[in-house]
């Protein structure tokens, strides 16, 4: 009996696309993220060590937390099937829930949960909360008259009264601030 590639590649396609939780193939590209993202970031040679860590650091935590997320999320909306009567329209139906709870993990549930676990946990590591840091980092001073040519041009051409009323943001496109 001869083996035909034709038929053993139609055969895994129609297996893989029958019954196939949608959380796998998003577990697979997370898996693939969390490993390669933080290898890619690593390897970067333009920015700084401590820059490098603290991304490599987050993004592959990003991936540890969506990984048992996605499987978590896809499973429980799997569980609404049941209340569907018909068997055939609860198999469509547990395949449709399914893949609303792993869009549903990945739009809200995850970035909820980095945002909660992420910021602490490097804070942590990288000791940000030192009182060394807070010395480092006095607090501005949005009280003070600026010496900034932006505001020394409204200062000399227009009365005191004028630039506190209107100022033309245009000017402030190039303030040296970066965001990001």
């Amino acid at each position: 009996m001869a083996f035909s590639y034709k038929k053993g590649i139609k055969k895994v396609l129609e297996h893989l696309g029958g019954d196939s939780n949608p959380a796998y193939v998003v577990v697979a590209i997370a898996t693939a993220k969390g490993i390669f993202r933080p290898l890619f970031t690593m390897m970067d040679r333009t920015e700084s060590p401590e820059t490098k860590k603290y991304t490599a650091l987050r993004e592959g935590l990003t991936e540890v937390i969506a990984i048992p997320t996605y499987l978590l999320c896809g499973t429980l909306a799997g569980k609404g099937a049941a209340l569907v009567k018909d068997a055939e329209k609860a198999k469509i139906a547990k395949h449709n829930l399914r893949f609303v709870g792993v869009c549903t993990a990945a739009l809200v549930v995850i970035p909820g949960l980095c945002s909660l676990v992420i910021k602490p946990f490097t804070d942590r590591i990288f000791h940000k909360n030192d009182k060394k840091n807070e010395q480092e980092n006095p607090k501005l001073d949005i009280t003070s008259k600026s010496n900034s040519p932006i505001f020394k041009q409204y200062r000399e051409n227009q009365p005191a009264h004028f630039y506190r009323q209107k100022i033309n943001l245009a000017n402030f496109t190039n303030t040296g601030m970066r965001v990001g």
